[in-house]
């Protein structure tokens, strides 16, 4: 072989090179995800299933709160995470201007209104202490929770609610702000309360029976995140599909039927 053919083909092979790493796609690597507990973690277990049938290599990384998996996917600990709604991520960025963006949506799970006193809402009786949800995401969902079952009106529907967007309080409840992961266990001390149902889960409870009252509205899906340079990952975008795979589907029929419900389009976020 002479020089000049040497050359072109050490070329060629540079060119096919850069070309495979412009696609996005992470080659052989392992892709790191950061889940919660409860229905994100066992949910994304059955992703991994399928994502190493397509030999796509996920390593799920579990946290036990709601800040520290946005923070290590920024950080670059993470490639991904899926734990939250799209309005949480979206409530997390404005607030710390962290470039982190929603790849698409895995499912809608719903929040339920729990207590250790009644068994309905209609048992609950003025005066009682109701608990919201305390970070802003939620507490809105919390009040808006508690339209849907009847209980008061709120001013608006539209963008972050606080105590104050509270309308008509008729029957004069109070309202007491705690942490989502806290609220099972705080309802000796007060009347009800609104709990996630992946709180719910990862606590032992079956949201189907053992909530007063649960959701209808589905207006929350959960979003797999990425850094903003990573937007256009095809192995990414890929574990995104997976979260909409029939394998996925056939268990939370299974495990979690009618309280998680998998979302239509995987990449429809608005």
């Amino acid at each position: 072989m002479n020089k000049i053919l040497l050359n072109l083909l050490v070329l060629s092979i540079f060119i096919i090179l850069a070309g495979c790493a412009s696609s996005g796609a992470s080659g052989n690597e392992t892709i790191k995800i950061g889940v919660t507990g409860g229905p994100p973690e066992e949910i994304t277990n059955i992703v991994q299933e399928e994502a190493k049938k397509e030999g796509i290599e996920l390593e799920i990384v579990k946290f036990n709160d709601y800040i520290t998996p946005n923070r290590a996917l920024n950080g670059g600990e993470l490639d991904l995470n899926m734990f939250q709604t799209k309005q949480f991520l979206a409530q997390y960025v404005e607030d710390r201007n962290d470039p982190l963006v929603a790849l698409g949506t895995t499912y809608n799970s719903t929040t339920g209104i729990y207590s250790e006193k009644y068994e309905s809402v209609d048992q609950i009786p003025d005066g009682a202490t109701l608990g919201v949800i305390n970070d802003p995401v939620n507490t809105g969902r919390s009040l808006l929770l508690y339209e849907e079952a009847g209980l008061i009106t709120v001013k608006s529907k539209d963008g972050l609610l606080t105590l104050n967007d509270i309308d008509e309080n008729p029957r004069n409840f109070k309202f007491t702000e705690i942490e989502g992961p806290l609220m099972l266990r705080t309802l000796g001390s007060i009347d009800v309360g609104t709990v996630a149902s992946t709180h719910a889960f990862d606590q032992g409870m079956e949201p189907a029976k053992d909530a007063i009252y649960l959701e209808t509205g589905m207006e929350f899906p959960m979003v797999v995140a990425a850094k903003e340079e990573d937007k256009d990952n095809a192995d990414y975008k890929r574990i995104v599909e997976l979260y909409h795979s029939d394998a996925v589907k056939e268990f939370i029929e299974e495990r979690y039927k009618d309280v998680i419900i998998v979302t239509d389009d995987p990449f429809q976020i608005d």
